[in-house]
């Protein structure tokens, strides 16, 4: 059969690799990243409220110093929750390669 030189280009596709990590792996990874977001979370959550609360009280709005403080606590707590992911990701992350190249093996 010949090629037709008006058909439209077709570029070969690799083939699709896929993993399926099981319950264990994936409650193990979201375990590690839950107690360190929550752990990171409630420090700088701690740190950062405690001074807003300080500044709110320095700056004679001694009522609102628990919303500045729990303003302070939130913002804190999300690049917390990200570096307790990363951690948990970085640590777990071997082991996830490996399950993806026994998955892919012929």
């Amino acid at each position: 059969m010949e090629r037709n030189p008006y058909a439209p280009p077709q570029a070969r596709l690799r083939e699709q690799r896929s993993m399926t990590i099981g319950w264990p792996k994936a409650l193990a990874v979201w375990w590690s990243a839950a107690w360190r977001g929550g752990l990171y979370g409630l420090i700088g959550g701690f740190v950062f409220g405690a001074i807003g609360g300080v500044i709110a009280s320095v700056m004679g709005a001694a009522e609102q110093a628990g919303i500045y403080g729990a303003v302070g606590g939130y913002i804190a707590s999300i690049p917390a929750s990200m570096l307790g992911l990363k951690q948990a990701l970085s640590r777990h992350l071997p082991s996830l390669i490996a399950i993806g190249r026994e998955s892919s093996e012929p």
